[in-house]
């Protein structure tokens, strides 16, 4: 197959099923049913709904609390565990990276179950001590807090990777100038943190603009709407489905997102000016807290354990009762009846399997798709090679909830029998799509490593391309591969927002059951099914880790 095919092909799969949400968000009926004609009463009918602007001011004040306290807890957290003495700072940055190794639903469901109002540990305090829980987890700044854990971790992991790349004689620099070592760190690496800190930040306030499981479980017992539960309770809860509304709101989404990327090149500017790692890097140095690290240790470790370990406890504790109250002993009533009701209901043994399926297959075939993508796109002549390396970052960009109906108008579009979507390969292909750009960029670097010497010499000796880069490329790059496979598996694992627009009874998968039984039932089962999911996600990183080194990426 020529270069030309197969980078018409990814372009197909990748940008192509945009297109169908667009047209159905300008055709006056939905494009499963025959006649209609262009419009923009969809956008009218938006637009004039004061409920998708009261969803749109509670996204975007959720958004801005969560990312201003991820930008605090993140970067905070990465100058204290990678640039001083702060004393058990690696355990604590292993604690604070637990967020973004296991699924974000686990870690909400154990907010809900410990510190909501009726929740363990704040009926335990209320009843022991004089402490309160000062934040109502059913509000929208209840809601940023959790949001907050789970986000502040990217952060973190942006701000390490580059302070431990900022070469330390540039603090030896102010240091000789007069600046004590405080200074110096703020004054140099600190600043240097700008393209990071305006990455991680438009990251943070894009998920969250998108997130559905977050409101969707906290939000719903309070009737705050944001974008993303709008536009599910009107594709799922309305009677009949408004549609072409939904794919309206979809188009502003994604026209907002693709905004503020817009606006983060424009404020990051030449990145050449943050350059700061030399030929000949000295050794980094720790920042000495003296008597007060002792103290930031332990507000450290008391954050960790409140957002963190606390909620984790939460659903393990949970999952292993029968009833989990500070006023009975977790010991007294211990059990693994939620476990045997998860594994004999049919529906929840299916989910599993489906997603396993998915993960497993269509990691394998997207690991397989990105590096044959990868080796066209950085390794070839190909002339439309800078294309497809955007295409396969462009999945980044997208939310999770435009790229399950993309997938859904297209199936409508190209196979109106309905063969594809009712199976769980669709939702798969759609799934490998969401999750392209992290296996992308678990990939390239590893590629980008290998000189091009080794496959020109095995083009001089006669070679063809194909043959080259099969035989030597990415046989070189196959643990970089497995890697790249294991974070795939994970994210495929745990996904639920494509799944929203593509799901039937008979292909439910783990991520949406998770979601859906969290947003109306916090008991044993829902919190047995965390731990299963839980458990696994944990294996397989821990393997992953164990035989190909792979570590969290941002």
């Amino acid at each position: 197959m020529s270069h030309y095919a197969i980078w018409a092909l990814a372009l197909l799969v990748i940008v192509g099923p945009i297109v169908p949400v667009v047209i159905a968000s300008l055709w006056s009926t939905p494009l499963y049913e025959s006649g209609g004609h262009f419009t923009l009463l969809n956008y009218r009918d938006l637009l004039t709904d004061g409920a998708w602007w009261t969803a749109f001011f509670n996204s975007l004040v959720f958004a801005a609390l969560m990312t201003v306290g991820s930008l605090i807890l993140g970067v905070g957290a990465a100058v204290l565990f990678t640039r001083t003495n702060l004393p058990g700072r690696h355990v604590l940055a292993v604690i604070f990276l637990l967020p973004v190794m296991l699924p974000g639903i686990v870690l909400v469901l154990g907010w809900s179950l410990m510190w909501a109002p009726s929740g363990f540990a704040s009926s335990w305090l209320e009843t022991n001590t004089f402490l309160r829980m000062p934040i109502d987890l059913y509000s929208i700044p209840g809601m940023a807090l959790v949001g907050i854990s789970v986000a502040a971790p990217v952060i973190f992991l942006f701000c390490r990777n580059t302070l431990a790349a900022i070469d330390p004689a540039l603090e030896d620099a102010a240091r000789t100038s007069g600046a004590k070592p405080g200074r110096a760190l703020t004054s140099v690496s600190v600043r240097l943190l700008r393209p990071a800190i305006l990455n991680s930040a438009l990251l943070v306030f894009a998920l969250a603009m998108e997130v559905l499981g977050l409101p969707l479980v906290l939000g719903y017992s309070s009737n705050i709407d944001m974008i993303s539960t709008y536009l599910y309770n009107n594709w799922t809860n309305a009677s009949p489905p408004r549609q072409g509304l939904v794919s309206a709101g979809a188009v502003l989404l994604l026209a907002m997102v693709s905004a503020l990327l817009v606006v983060r090149n424009k404020l990051v500017g030449d990145l050449g000016r943050f350059a700061a790692v030399t030929g000949k890097p000295t050794a980094a140095r720790a920042l000495d807290l003296g008597p007060m690290r002792w103290l930031a240790a332990g507000v450290a470790l008391l954050v960790a354990l409140a957002m963190v370990i606390v909620p984790l406890i939460g659903v393990v504790m949970t999952a292993f009762t029968t009833v989990f109250t500070p006023f009975i002993s977790p010991w007294e009533v211990l059990t693994t009846a939620n476990f045997t009701a998860v594994f004999q209901n049919a529906v929840y043994t299916r989910a599993l399997v489906n997603s396993l399926l998915i993960a497993t297959v269509g990691g394998f075939l997207t690991t397989l798709v990105i590096a044959i993508l990868s080796v066209i796109a950085h390794r070839s002549e190909f002339r439309l090679r800078g294309s497809l390396q955007q295409a396969m970052l462009w999945p980044r960009m997208i939310p999770g909830l435009v790229t399950g109906m993309a997938f859904f108008w297209s199936f409508v579009v190209l196979d109106p029998s309905g063969t594809l979507r009712a199976t769980i390969w669709g939702m798969g292909l759609a799934f490998a799509v969401r999750s392209l750009a992290l296996g992308y960029s678990a990939f390239y670097p590893a590629l980008a490593s290998i000189g091009r010497d080794l496959d020109l010499a095995a083009r001089t000796s006669g070679a063809t391309w194909w043959q080259a880069m099969r035989t030597i490329v990415l046989r070189l790059v196959m643990p970089a591969m497995a890697a790249s496979f294991v974070l795939l598996f994970v994210a495929m694992l745990n996904d639920a927002e494509p799944a929203v627009f593509l799901v039937t009874d008979s292909t439910p998968v783990l991520g949406l059951t998770m979601l859906q039984l969290a947003a109306t039932n916090t008991g044993g089962s829902v919190a047995a099914l965390g731990v299963i999911q839980m458990v696994i996600t944990l294996a397989v990183l821990g393997i992953g880790r164990g035989l190909f080194g792979v570590r969290p990426r941002a």
